[in-house]
């Protein structure tokens, strides 16, 4: 029995291979869509974080000072100012225009306020509605303007003849920082990005193929055929017709994977090959989503729109943007229906951490525990494909007769 149940599977699965290499749209759907988003995510994050972003200043002191500030900031490979205003209003109006993000009002009588120990205030003007370009330009100006006061007290030091490094630097930094960037300590933005969008695109073509595979023979009722090919054993025939896309959907997991940590050098503290095992559960587990979901729904439409609106929610509760800690435990407890989540919580331990296995032993569970679902409407959907078997059988039938 066992023999003959691999055999049907295999016979459905032969027959959807064929179905997909003879329609066009699987192949641009999956393989070119997926390595066009490898190519353009990848190449458009190659230097890890934006660089010369375009800023703007009102000098309103013009005196060597403010010019020498301005010197440093476009030492900086992170922003370039491009705009030199004569006033704010001028510069606030190519801000709301989108041409710079950040601002610097350098106020009358700087350099003089200065020399006076009065305390000179420098604004800077950011426009937060970009957040990465906003931050980014915040916090090299920010470190900038405390260099230039570092190199001012050192200047005024000196002249007092407080001089070596061992005399000015417990004033100018009475507490020395150590930072370690535990993970991505280049401060490479692809590397926190790529590691979970991509995927995340994975999924949604995962789910969609998934619905669209199984929906379509319904819509276009070809169940008999289909059926036939399993000898009339539903699970014969669902196996077989997800088998050949877990194992397309596995190898553009891989690929990815091999790009990711071979080809770009992100980092890899773990084991690659539970990062693969955790890749090909990722795709079980959205493969048996999608099955939940036209067996629940039925009709194509609505489980697409459906499928694809999970597969959108699930960007903002895998915890790669904004921590499931911070959320309300209403919407923390949501996290939990979303494999991307447990795949994110694997990576961090496997390839950023490094950590033992058994701390992501939990995570694999939950992806496994995603493969019940199609057991919860096997019933239901076989209901659903032997009503289509039979209606094509009395169509069929009845087309006989009138020929």
């Amino acid at each position: 029995m066992t023999n003959s149940i691999i055999q049907q599977t295999r016979n459905v699965a032969r027959r959807e291979w064929k179905r997909m290499l003879s329609q066009p749209v699987y192949l641009l759907s999956s393989i070119f869509a997926m390595l066009f988003c490898y190519l353009f995510f990848l190449t458009l994050m190659s230097e890890g974080l934006p660089q010369q972003l375009p800023i703007g200043i009102v000098d309103g002191d013009n005196s060597s000072m403010s010019r020498t500030l301005e010197r440093n900031i476009n030492a900086s490979s992170q922003v370039e100012i491009v705009g030199k205003y004569t006033s704010f209003t001028e510069a606030r109006k190519d801000m709301q225009e989108g041409r710079i993000y950040a601002i610097i009002d350098i106020a009358p009588e700087f350099q003089s306020d200065l020399l006076a120990n009065r305390q000179p205030a420098i604004s800077y003007y950011v426009n937060d509605v970009y957040l990465v370009a906003g931050s980014l330009a915040y916090k090299d100006l920010t470190y900038i303007s405390e260099l230039m006061s570092g190199f001012i007290l050192q200047q005024s030091l000196q002249a007092r003849g407080i001089t070596g490094e061992e005399n000015l630097m417990p004033i100018l930094q009475p507490i020395a920082i150590d930072t370690h960037q535990i993970g991505n300590p280049y401060t490479n933005y692809s590397v926190y990005l790529s590691n979970v969008l991509l995927p995340g695109v994975l999924q949604l073509l995962i789910i969609m193929f998934t619905i669209y595979a199984i929906g379509i023979e319904m819509k276009q009722n070809s169940t008999r055929e289909w059926l036939s090919k399993g000898n009339g054993s539903i699970l014969a025939a669902l196996a077989g017709k997800i088998l050949p896309h877990t194992v397309l959907f596995t190898l553009l997991g891989l690929t990815g994977l091999f790009l990711l940590y071979g080809v770009m050098g992100f980092p890899m503290n773990g084991s690659i090959v539970w990062m693969s095992l955790s890749m090909f559960l990722f795709v079980m587990a959205h493969q048996a989503i999608g099955i939940f979901i036209i067996g629940l729904f039925q009709r194509l439409r609505d489980s697409i729109s459906v499928g694809v609106f999970y597969g959108l929610l699930s960007f903002s509760f895998a915890g790669f943007t904004f921590p499931i800690e911070a959320m309300p435990r209403g919407a923390q407890i949501f996290s939990w229906f979303f494999p991307i989540r447990y795949y994110f919580k694997i990576y961090v331990n496997e390839a950023l951490n490094g950590a033992d296995i058994r701390y992501s032993l939990i995570y694999f569970a939950g992806l496994l525990a995603f493969l019940l679902l199609p057991f919860l409407v096997y019933t239901r959907l076989r209901s659903t494909i032997v009503q289509h078997d039979r209606e094509e059988i009395k169509n069929s039938r009845f087309n006989e007769q009138l020929q």
